[in-house]
């Protein structure tokens, strides 16, 4: 029977060096993770046209009323800062790739090791795949059709620049479903170590209750220990995945969701400015609309399937760390080493506290979250305003 699983997941893999966003190779058989001639010179020559393309669109001259119709000064600003982001964010992100490549390489291999010796792991996942790569696919031929719709009301140079923004769109896209993944990965392993860690602590309770026997009660308990420092190890080994990523991808992170901050904003305003001007003026067409709209849609619930599954991974560890928790209802009959695998393990992970961080500027959680949305309305109802009394 065919794996799709893992066609799915070379396919990203594939598409990446497509797009030149991949420049390290994967061997799917043995996992080996390496470099070769071959990979780095088509990527470098991709990543190379790319920086051609934006020096090209610096020295041409564009009317942005051309994209914009009679729209004020204000949406123009918005909608072009919205641009140079994007761009700036998939330009950060293909040099971030080269700058921290050794790193890049070194996660793969912990995580490409991981996937390899649970194959479990893959079944669990499957599903969310599929359905993160449906989504992907959506978004990108919805961006596809918007730049295709602007044929004929832009000359040659927009249009690069329109395809320029889409390549870098896919450039950002990937990028966040490869970080996707890898937090779907370690949160699936999160899942066998708590049922596996259930498992153990049950039979711990059960056996600090029974009376000692020299033989058979030494021996369970030495097996229940190796099985409880297996789950320790395996916990920081995943702890420290979480950790590479948020380091390799801080900068990236940052600009992400910048880029989601401000094209929130952007959306309620255009939305807005639709409302009060009407399509012709910004020389819009219903088709236009309804693809741009459509693009927001599956945009946003990308977003929310990606944080998400960073809050799924925190609750997690949450409830790993109450499991070793139900300790206390011990009894005091258990051996010596099997406590101190309890005691062992409680430290680790009140030492290394988990956290989801972006350059450690601020951490991923519901509370940030709701801030930041919070943020975003007040900041939008502030631009509306100053759109009514300004313009």
């Amino acid at each position: 029977m065919t794996d799709w699983v893992c066609l799915l997941l070379k396919a990203v893999y594939y598409y990446g060096h497509l797009i030149g966003l991949g420049n390290f190779e994967i061997d799917w058989r043995t996992g080996r993770v390496y470099t070769s001639p071959s990979s780095t010179i088509y990527a470098l020559a991709t990543n190379v046209s790319i920086f051609i393309v934006l020096l090209w669109q610096i020295l041409e001259q564009t009317d942005p009323n051309v994209f914009f119709g009679n729209a004020n000064k204000l949406l123009v600003a918005v909608i072009l800062v919205l641009v140079g982001l994007r761009v700036a964010s998939g330009l950060l992100t293909v040099h971030n790739r080269w700058h921290q490549r050794a790193k890049f390489i070194r996660l793969a291999r912990k995580v490409l090791r991981l996937f390899l010796e649970k194959p479990q792991v893959k079944r669990m996942c499957r599903w969310r795949i599929l359905i993160k790569f449906i989504i992907a696919i959506v978004t990108d031929l919805l961006q596809v059709a918007i730049t295709w719709d602007s044929v004929g009301r832009v000359d040659c140079n927009q249009f690069i620049g329109m395809t320029l923004q889409f390549w870098m769109s896919t450039i950002i896209n990937l990028a966040i479903s490869q970080h996707y993944l890898v937090a779907l990965f370690v949160r699936a392993n999160y899942h066998l170590l708590n049922t596996e860690l259930r498992r153990v602590v049950n039979e711990s309770r059960i056996l600090s209750y029974l009376p000692q026997r020299k033989g058979a009660f030494m021996t369970r308990c030495c097996s229940l220990a190796d099985q409880l420092d297996n789950i320790a190890k395996l916990q920081s080994q995943l702890q420290s995945i979480v950790t590479e990523l948020n380091a390799v991808a801080g900068a990236q992170g940052l600009m992400v969701y910048g880029g989601y901050y401000l094209s929130s904003i952007a959306t309620y305003y255009l939305t807005y400015s639709i409302l009060k001007n009407g399509l012709e003026n910004l020389q819009l067409t219903v088709q236009a609309v309804i693809l741009a709209f459509s693009w927001c849609f599956f945009y946003y619930l990308d977003a929310m399937i990606n944080l998400f599954t960073m809050f799924n991974l925190l609750d997690d560890h949450k409830e790993m760390i109450r499991i070793l928790q139900e300790r206390t209802l011990f009894a005091s009959g258990l051996d010596v080493r099997l406590e101190e695998s309890f005691e062992s393990f409680q430290f680790q992970v009140i030492r290394n506290p988990f956290q989801i961080e972006v350059m450690e500027i601020f951490s991923i959680t519901r509370s940030s979250i709701s801030a930041m949305y919070g943020s975003l309305v007040t900041h939008t109802i502030f631009l509306i305003q100053y759109d009514l009394e300004y313009f």
